[in-house]
């Protein structure tokens, strides 16, 4: 077996073991659906949302957003750090198994956790509150995969300068609750005050939850919300990279 995938392999079966990454990343989106769906008002047509009702389009798009969050700013930076507090970065430097293979297998091992939880709340949420899959299936999985591939870059930043796993634990809820709240996850961007609607949806979370919520709707995502998520990743990536200490 290869390095690469033996090495994904052994991270993807770490993480399961862990409780608390399984239920943040595969339970927990579900509680939240079920929470959102059982308020009366989420469920009727609301003129905001073009007729549509909060949990038609908004609420799964929120769960989506919250899923990948938790994978990007809580759960990889914190393994990344602990591994380099624990010296296996170190050691994997002065092995054949470069310690770059981690990085890449722990964001393999986070984006298909992401898809399963993404795959499981659409069924869920279709067979629970009788919500449609996303109307534009291809766009919705662009949107998916350029909203994932943003904030893991973003994870793996934080990774790059958090010295211990407290500090990546800080720093990630840090950056999360301020760009939730731009994104509009809380107060739709449609309801923020004046200018902080447009800044919220050209950060980082705010891109991603409106592709998602266009594509969810049947509409084609901007395409300057894709070339944003775009364009961070590829910031966000090469920072990481050029600044990641192993030890």
């Amino acid at each position: 077996m290869p390095a690469l995938a033996k090495m994904t392999y052994v991270e993807a079966k770490l993480l399961l073991r862990d409780p608390a990454s399984a239920i943040m990343t595969l339970a927990f989106p579900l509680f939240l659906m079920t929470i959102f769906g059982i308020i009366p008002g989420f469920r009727e047509p609301y003129e905001g949302f073009g007729g549509q009702a909060v949990i038609d389009t908004f609420v799964p798009s929120v769960v989506v957003l919250v899923v990948l969050s938790i994978l990007a700013l809580s759960v990889m930076p914190v393994y990344l750090a602990t591994y380099r507090e624990r010296g296996v970065l170190r050691r994997l430097s002065a092995s054949p198994v470069h310690p770059a293979k981690l990085l890449a297998a722990q964001i393999v091992v986070n984006l298909l956790m992401a898809l399963a939880a993404a795959v499981l709340l659409i069924a869920f949420a279709a067979l629970a509150f009788d919500v449609s899959p996303p109307a534009d299936l291809a766009g919705f999985a662009v949107a998916f995969l350029l909203g994932t591939t943003t904030l893991l870059s973003l994870g793996m930043l934080v990774a790059a300068f958090a010295p211990s796993s407290k500090a990546a634990t800080a720093i990630g809820l840090i950056l999360m609750f301020p760009l939730m709240f731009l994104a509009g996850v809380w107060t739709p961007v449609e309801m923020l005050p004046g200018v902080l609607g447009s800044i919220g949806t050209a950060t980082p979370m705010g891109a991603v939850l409106q592709a998602l919520r266009d594509s969810w709707g049947g509409d084609p995502a901007q395409p300057w919300l894709l070339a944003l998520m775009a364009g961070y990743s590829v910031v966000f990536a090469a920072v990481a990279a050029r600044c990641f200490r192993w030890e």
